[in-house]
């Protein structure tokens, strides 16, 4: 699907690739700020008995149809920078002749479960989560690095990030974005080196990961070669793709970083609500020692470097959009005009003795006290309840480890949802709701325009207007 906003534009032009769980999002941006044209498609998994994984050609493959739609749909311009974000913890094993050795195994899938319980019990719980910023769950990249050891998979040369990836396969040097870095497991924090003893646990090479660089840092231009490639997997459908040709490259980081720094939510007390599949809180903190950020986990929280240069980023979530998905799902309401429909009249009516419950991250909802007064509106108004109590509670912890917030920045398809946007409201004295269409591949094209040379840093980003609500 793409998209364009004003047939005419600037002369320069950036592009940024989002590469999502649920979709891959393409955005050309002047460097203005202001979003020209999309492009979006789906992400490519495959669904396995313990979650899901994909081939390394095939988020290529997406990468190459979002630009060219977005490109498609754009006005004439010089391509200058080309910025990539992407999920954190899944990455792709490279062999020694630089290709891909196998699937790349989705951060949500459950293998390296019980190499997260040893990789606690060998290092001990409270020190891992003191050096890398995680708890030793199956999330973390060194966990599913062991699961592939032990089963005999194929000998890995490189690991790369998603974003990292794809800007080594137009052309970059491989290196490793810190934000994307930081959720590994395999890197300890202090000193930003990557935890050679960890990375040996887990039957993996000590130079297993690239040297860790900053969103931004220019990783090489877009090679004639790479395009061709590109191209190829875009099976001729766009012509537009040539026009990336030499455009500066660079790893935007950790989508959610990435979108905080992009829509200007990194100042002290503000609080970026990334409201898609997963719901993120991310709370800019200057970089912190170790024994802080061992109580920001034990707050429920992960810290890590940020996208932004010296800082680092708690961080945490909740499952929303899967959550609301499944509501939905179970109510028969499909399209936007029935979703309308149904959160209007869950303003009017309260849940009364109904209520959701979500005990965990990867648990699955339940529905508790389905009595008369029991209505599809009082169920979405018991979801959007349940979701606002986790949600004061995620910024609680954030204000327990950093201080009171100030304001916060709504992100996201979710964030159109009226009965959410006012139960945010309860969270800090102020919240903004940014208008932007595509968050994560605006964000991604300004760290490409800091690889242009158009930008400093994140500090000097446009920031958009806000919605009227």
């Amino acid at each position: 699907m793409s998209a364009a906003l004003r047939p005419d534009g600037p002369t320069e032009l950036l592009v940024g690739l989002d590469i999502g769980t649920t979709m891959t999002k393409a955005a050309v941006v002047g460097p203005d700020g202001q979003e020209i044209s999309w492009g979006t498609v789906p992400t490519p998994w495959r669904t396995v008995a313990s979650g899901a994984e994909t081939w390394p050609a095939d988020i290529l493959g997406a990468a190459a149809r979002a630009i060219g739609d977005a490109l498609d749909a754009a006005p004439p311009g010089e391509v200058v920078g080309l910025g990539v974000t992407s999920m954190a913890e899944t990455v792709v094993l490279l062999g020694e002749d630089g290709s891909p050795v196998a699937p790349a195994i989705a951060w949500h899938d459950s293998r390296g479960e019980d190499e997260a319980i040893e990789l606690a019990e060998v290092f001990g719980a409270t020190a891992f989560s003191q050096r890398t910023g995680l708890v030793a769950s199956p999330m973390c990249t060194l966990a599913k690095l062991a699961w592939h050891s032990r089963h005999n998979g194929p000998p890995a040369r490189r690991a790369l990030s998603v974003a990292d990836w794809v800007v080594h396969s137009l052309g970059g040097e491989q290196v490793a974005e810190a934000s994307l870095a930081s959720r590994t497991g395999a890197l300890s924090l202090a000193g930003r080196r990557w935890w050679a003893e960890g990375l040996e646990w887990a039957g993996a090479r000590p130079d297993l990961f690239p040297p860790v660089v900053q969103a931004g840092e220019r990783a090489g231009r877009v090679a004639r070669g790479s395009l061709a490639r590109l191209q190829g997997l875009d099976r001729g459908r766009s012509d537009a793709l040539g026009r990336l040709e030499n455009a500066a490259l660079t790893t935007a980081g950790h989508d959610h970083m990435c979108i905080a720094a992009g829509l200007g939510a990194v100042r002290p007390g503000q609080i970026l609500d990334s409201c898609g599949t997963a719901e993120a809180f991310v709370r800019t903190v200057p970089a912190l020692d170790t024994p802080a950020v061992g109580r920001a986990v034990e707050a429920g929280l992960d810290a890590g470097w940020h996208t932004v240069p010296g800082m680092y980023a708690l961080i945490t979530g909740q499952l929303l959009g899967l959550m609301l998905e499944r509501v939905l799902a179970l109510l028969g309401v499909t399209g936007p005009d029935a979703l309308a429909a149904l959160d209007a009249a869950g303003e009017l009516t309260p849940a009364g003795p109904l209520v959701v419950v979500q005990e965990g991250f990867d648990t699955p909802a339940s529905i508790r006290g389905v009595g008369p007064t029991a209505s599809p509106a009082a169920l979405w108004t018991a979801a959007l309840n349940c979701l606002s109590d986790g949600a004061m509670r995620i910024t609680g912890a954030m204000q327990s480890v950093a201080g009171p917030a100030t304001e916060l920045v709504l992100s996201g398809g979710w964030a159109r949802c009226a009965g959410l946007r006012r139960r945010r409201g309860a969270l800090a004295p102020t919240v903004r709701w940014p208008a932007v269409t595509e968050a994560g591949a605006r964000g991604a094209a300004m760290f490409g325009g800091c690889a242009a040379g158009l930008f400093s840093g994140p500090h000097d980003f446009p920031v958009p207007a806000d919605r009227l609500v």
